[in-house]
């Protein structure tokens, strides 16, 4: 019983699933600590970027010290590996020295000892505990996923258009070829094994723009007309052609399982084998590596891991745990949008949270009131230019305003690309460009918009205009993002620079997304209370991925019966007295992934034993 409480439901002791040693090891390094990284991001955090590697940081003081990186000093001298860390350590005793005076001058030191440097020991527990995956569902997934694949290179080699792209293709690579001869020419017979490919560039440039002429949307950083997957999904609002649609359909899929199959299984199959049988992915989870203060990961990127997609069940299915413990996780409930309301005190944003309206059919409204003249009749001049004069009583306009979901389903959809492109700082032609509104439309959107949340434009035009006084902007829990562009603008001029205007946007992301920290608030809290109390060894966290955090906890009704009230109460916190509010609350439900992460088993908040229990028995029953 020992045995099992101190390495999990197996029968042979590993000593990577060592908790208790884990935890032993983690209170010892993490006693002293400090970290020359995070010190370094927070006295340069810039919307201009900035480089955090220690031999770039230190370069100035002891040069180019190394020439490749070392992966394996067991092949190093050891006079030449001495000599390599003790450089190594003068250097990052040089950043500190250099960077630490900035944070504490730039007000930064109390972000960094309240929670930057807490969440290491979080994030350390993470990465070596990994997320527990089950080989053969890897797999099945990249089974399922070259077969998606093939099935979208079939609709694109099958299609007349691309047959006949196939011959320009054919007749580029013969001139191309032809010309470096001198007098034998080949004949374009030669190239008939030369088809399209979709991730050539070049060939997908010439196919959208040239053959199917459709209108160029963004371009790359070297001004070329850019093909991605984002590109694609704008383009395909841009044309009546069903054949063109089918063949950027095919497109896109080709483009989102591709990215899967590159980015996600390769590092899933690399996953760590362990004794209870399953694999184990341990990613890296980076602070400091955005703008904005929230976490950032690599190895893979478990943040662009597939959410909504059609493949996101595939590739949920694959993370499940062994027997005896339980994967669980609990998401802010709508973060982004509260924050938003919270920072602005936007009315028109504070009825979706105070009296009910559906946030979507409130905007679809104001975006598109020529379209619905029987909800303007019947709210009876309820909102006048965006100000509540209630008319009429605030239940019938809520269930008149609601009703929009089931009487123009089509528009209150259309609304969320919309409002999405519009919060950040999209204008009409981003409109056009990604939604595929006309000009006129897009402009009368485009003011509607401005119109229903003119509070919030105040708000963020007023935050801008300190930042271009100040040359920084200070975002969640005070960090800074500092604003060279700027800074060096006459704000309200004419004509503002385009990089300066870039600048705002991303300063006016930062303003919101920044309070996605709150999670690692949440979870070093949380992490806190685990630590101390007799489940340390029973709930372990395995991921922090944008506004969520998941845990890999013993299966024990105890256990979660805590987890779901603890953790739910450091996710509750709202101290910060830019986003305290009477009746607008944060908050967020549990949820356990029974058999897999792809069914969510969702636990009311306070749920007693029993309830709990009930709760997952029906949903067992049911799956």
């Amino acid at each position: 019983m020992q045995q099992e409480a101190l390495y999990g439901n197996t029968q042979t002791p590993d000593p990577l699933l060592n908790v208790q040693g884990l935890l032993e090891g983690l209170e010892v390094f993490t006693k002293n600590v400090q970290d020359t990284r995070i010190i370094a991001y927070l006295a340069t955090n810039s919307t201009a970027g900035n480089v955090l590697g220690l031999k770039p940081l230190a370069h100035e003081f002891a040069g180019n010290w190394a020439v490749e990186e070392i992966k394996d000093i067991r092949k190093v001298p050891l006079k030449d590996l001495l000599q390599y860390n003790l450089v190594d350590c003068l250097s990052t005793n040089y950043v500190k020295d250099k960077y630490y005076p900035i944070m504490v001058q730039d007000q930064q030191e109390e972000l960094y000892y309240s929670l930057m440097l807490p969440s290491l020991k979080v994030i350390i527990q993470m990465e070596l505990t990994g997320m527990s995956m089950d080989a053969k569902k890897i797999q099945q997934a990249k089974k399922e996923l070259e077969e998606q694949q093939q099935e979208y290179l079939d609709v694109i080699r099958n299609s007349s258009i691309i047959k006949v792209f196939d011959l320009l293709v054919q007749r580029t690579a013969m001139d191309k070829a032809n010309a470096k001869l001198k007098t034998k020419q080949h004949p374009i017979e030669k190239y008939k094994d030369v088809v399209f490919n979709p991730n050539s560039g070049p060939q997908l440039q010439q196919l959208l723009y040239e053959q199917m002429c459709l209108p160029v949307l963004d371009y790359t950083d070297t001004k070329q007309p850019a093909t991605g997957g984002d590109t694609l999904e704008k383009l395909i609002n841009h044309t009546t052609n069903q054949a063109y649609k089918d063949i950027l359909t095919a497109l896109i899929g080709l483009s989102k399982v591709d990215k899967i199959l590159t980015s996600f299984i390769p590092a899933f199959e690399k996953a760590i084998l362990k004794v209870d049988g399953k694999v184990y992915l341990h990613g890296s989870f980076n602070l400091g590596g955005c703008v904005s203060g929230r976490l950032s990961s690599s190895r893979p990127n478990l943040q662009q891991i597939p959410s909504n997609s059609i493949y996101a069940k595939l590739i949920k299915k694959c993370f499940s745990v062994s027997p005896g413990w339980i994967f669980v996780g609990a998401d802010f409930t709508a973060l982004e949008s509260k924050i938003d309301t919270l920072l602005t005190k936007d009315p028109m944003k504070e009825v979706v949270f105070t009296d009910g309206f559906d946030s979507h059919c409130l905007a679809s409204y104001f975006y598109f009131t020529d379209q619905m003249p029987d909800i303007s009749k019947e709210l009876n001049g309820y909102f006048d230019d965006s100000i509540l004069i209630k008319t009429i009583p605030k239940e019938l306009a809520v269930k008149t305003i609601n009703s929009i979901k089931g009487r123009y389903p089509e528009l209150r959809q259309a609304s969320k690309s919309i409002s999405f492109a519009s919060l950040y700082g999209g204008t009409y032609q981003t409109l056009m460009n990604n939604c595929g509104l006309t000009e006129a439309s897009a402009k009368s959107v485009e003011a509607n918009y401005h119109k229903l949340y003119k509070v919030s434009d105040a708000w963020k035009e007023q935050r801008l205009k300190q930042a271009s006084i100040d040359g920084y902007a200070s975002v969640a829990f005070g960090l800074r993002v500092r604003t060279p562009l700027l800074k060096q603008v006459i704000w309200g001029a004419s004509r503002m620079p385009y990089e300066a205007a870039a600048e705002g946007r991303t300063v006016g992301n930062a303003l919101g997304q920044s309070f996605c920290m709150l999670n690692n608030r949440a979870a070093n809290d949380f992490m806190q209370k685990v630590w101390s109390s007799k489940h340390r060894l029973s709930i372990k966290p395995v991921a922090l991925i944008h506004d969520a955090i998941y845990l890999q906890i013993r299966d024990d009704i105890e256990v979660l019966d805590w987890v779901n009230r603890e953790l739910v109460k450091s996710m509750e916190w709202q101290e910060l007295p830019e986003i305290q509010h009477p009746t607008v609350k944060l908050g967020a439900e549990l949820d356990c992934f029974w058999p897999d992460w792809s069914n969510p088993i969702t636990i009311p908040n306070n749920a007693d034993q029993d309830t709990i229990r009930s709760i997952c028995s029906k949903a067992k029953e049911k799956y």
